[in-house]
């Protein structure tokens, strides 16, 4: 026997059903992605022991060798608004490995880590790859403070030896952690 279904009923129960399950998947927050990318030279770039542990960025033969994570979930964060950016590695030579960061405005921010000893023993940041390195705060106060992300990278490039094997630890961006 076939029976009638009043439509208006039928969505008047629907929608408060769909309406908790937007509010359910609203309140869980997007994981933290990454991609990886390498030069075509033996170099690599990826997890060490999965999803969320030391990223190994490998270098390879090549005077042009490179490889990076590019961070996702940072498009239009104001740079005044965010906190620091930082990483750590167990080996640094000649700006590599570093942050790397386009900006809203056309310029780029390098940071690169304590390690590096460009800042003190802390993390430093150059605006454009200049030679005046800064704290994150006096980037925050300077010009660039009014601009937004666009893009976001931890690089190692041929500065370092072909071989060379970086381990990015203590990876955040904007208060989030990457590993």
């Amino acid at each position: 026997m076939f029976r009638h279904v009043n439509l208006k009923w039928a969505l008047a129960l629907a929608v408060p059903t769909i309406a908790a399950l937007t509010v359910v998947a609203g309140a869980v927050a997007s994981p933290q992605t990454v991609t990886f990318g390498s030069s075509n030279d033996g170099a690599s770039a990826g997890w060490a022991a999965g999803k969320g542990s030391a990223i190994e960025l490998t270098l390879g033969s090549s005077a042009s060798s490179f490889a990076d994570v590019k961070l996702h979930q940072v498009h239009g964060a104001a740079i005044s608004s965010l906190t620091a950016p930082s990483f750590s590695t167990n080996d640094y030579n000649a700006g590599s490995p570093r942050y790397y960061i386009t900006l809203s405005d056309g310029n780029s921010l390098w940071g690169y880590p304590s390690n590096a000893g460009l800042n003190g023993g802390t993390f430093a940041w150059a605006i454009n790859n200049g030679n005046t390195y800064m704290s994150w705060d006096q980037v925050q106060a300077s010009a660039e403070g009014a601009a937004t992300v666009d893009q976001a990278y931890v690089i190692a490039d041929a500065d370092q030896a072909g071989g060379t094997v970086d381990e990015i630890t203590g990876l955040t961006f904007g208060g989030m952690d990457y590993n």
